[in-house]
């Protein structure tokens, strides 16, 4: 069987992301173990299949205007056509008449060829008549959806909650290559000797400036270095990275995660306990698979001790701990997702509104299942992934006002960050620091 080219493979593969409903990067790690591909190689199939994933709406919307039935079209048509227009739009060192030509190859290879002469066709009249004109799109919610490449009911949603101002600024970077980042392992060692240690590898590797416990760089595969195997440093993102030190945690204290998966924040609690002193943190997870994840990457960071895994849904926590049992909870509840449209670009496409409107119902219910056990003057940290003020302070709001005992109080990140916005509802957005779109709130519990 003959080699596939990489912009075959990378039609394949994004066939099988939207078939699957999978994530773009399990997908691709796989292909990239099975196949053979030069680092060049490597480096191409992996911005392909990004690019053509970040701009599909506006892919969709040039090549769409020169077809009869577009939504008829098999999707590998669709597919095909979208990787050969991201390449002639988005990439100026590969020549029209090769993208054109490597797209009607891959057609003729497909259904005995019947769809080539289509997309040659429909390719040639885009390079005919150029990017589509957006400025004809009257409505300017529905013009930011096509040039952002959003679906115009996230755009809605959000242009509702922040206004259509902040969301050009915002849709103007999350289609833009996210940072690798890392967080040191202050077990084994600190920022500056890691630093040190990577940088002749990693050229752009810097400090985070938003946490104290991190380095970031333009890319970059770092677990792939012996650093990582020797559990000197975890691979998280760097908004992530601020939810641990909002828990404002003392080393003999014992430490409840709701809801512990993968475990990067409950790795980063154990590196403030002393085991010998009697901390520690009890991560809960539904998934035995996932807990046994979480144990592995506590044994290469060397924290092993420190952490307890017991599976058990969150909202299940009364049938196995006293109330007050715990001096810090965290709650990194189950969301949507939506702050990592960069790193995961096709979560923009999965999630739906039907699925988000029913996680606030989840969330609340484990803020309500964990609080009675919190001690008095304890803290309670609410974190998720997404910038829907209903998954966020929405669902702070309603524990509140349900929760006398419990008050709101700032945010330790966004104090030490002179956030200027509200630091007891701590929203990063994904231009904030050009990291993933996180909140954090803490809570306290009073009496």
């Amino acid at each position: 069987m003959a080699k596939q080219t990489t912009r075959a493979l990378t039609v394949h593969l994004l066939e099988n992301i939207i078939n699957k409903q999978q994530y773009a990067n399990l997908e691709l790690n796989q292909v990239l173990n099975r196949e053979r591909l030069s680092l060049v190689d490597q480096k191409l199939v992996t911005r392909l299949l990004y690019g053509t994933i970040q701009w599909q709406l506006r892919l969709d919307y040039n090549w769409q205007r020169f077809a009869k039935h577009p939504e008829q079209l098999p999707l590998w048509v669709q597919v095909d056509l979208r990787v050969a227009l991201y390449q002639f739009l988005f990439l100026d060192k590969i020549p029209a008449h090769a993208i054109f030509n490597e797209a009607t190859a891959i057609a003729k290879k497909r259904d005995g060829g019947r769809y080539a002469n289509l997309v040659n066709a429909i390719l040639r009249q885009v390079q005919r008549h150029g990017e589509a004109d957006y400025t004809e799109i009257s409505d300017p919610v529905q013009r930011l959806s096509v040039t952002g490449s959003v679906p115009l009911w996230l755009t809605k949603r959000l242009v509702d909650q922040y206004g259509l101002a902040r969301c050009e600024q915002l849709f103007a970077v999350i289609n833009q290559p996210p940072f690798a980042s890392i967080r040191v392992n202050t077990v084994k060692t600190d920022r500056a000797t890691l630093l040190a240690d990577l940088l002749p590898d990693h050229p752009t590797l810097t400090d985070s400036p938003l946490s104290a416990a991190g380095l970031r760089a333009e890319g970059g595969n770092f677990a792939q270095e012996p650093a990582f195997a020797a559990g000197e440093f975890t691979v998280q993102d760097e908004s992530s990275m601020l939810v641990a030190p909002s828990l404002q945690v003392k080393p003999n204290q014992v430490v409840l995660d709701a809801c512990a998966a993968p475990g990067g924040k409950t790795t980063h609690i154990a590196e403030y306990l002393d085991p010998h002193s009697g901390g520690h943190v009890v991560a809960l997870d539904i998934h035995q698979h996932k807990l046994d994840l979480i144990r592995r990457n506590a044994e290469r960071l060397g924290v092993s001790n420190r952490i307890q895994t017991k599976l058990l849904d969150a909202r299940q926590v009364d049938s196995a701990y006293p109330d007050a049992n715990f001096d810090r909870i965290l709650v990194d509840a189950p969301c949507s997702g939506l702050g990592l449209l960069r790193r995961k670009p096709e979560i923009r496409y999965a999630k739906t509104a039907e699925q988000i409107a029913g996680l606030p119902k989840i969330q609340a219910a484990i803020l309500a299942a964990v609080a009675p056990k919190l001690k008095v003057g304890g803290l309670l940290v609410y974190s998720t992934c997404t910038i829907i003020s209903a998954e966020n302070q929405d669902v702070v709001q309603q524990f509140l006002a349900t929760h006398s005992n419990f008050e709101a109080v700032p945010v330790l990140a966004a104090q030490e960050l002179n956030w200027t916005g509200d630091q007891k509802n701590f929203q990063l957005l994904m231009d904030d620091e050009n990291s993933d779109g996180f909140f954090i709130a803490c809570l306290k519990r009073i009496q």
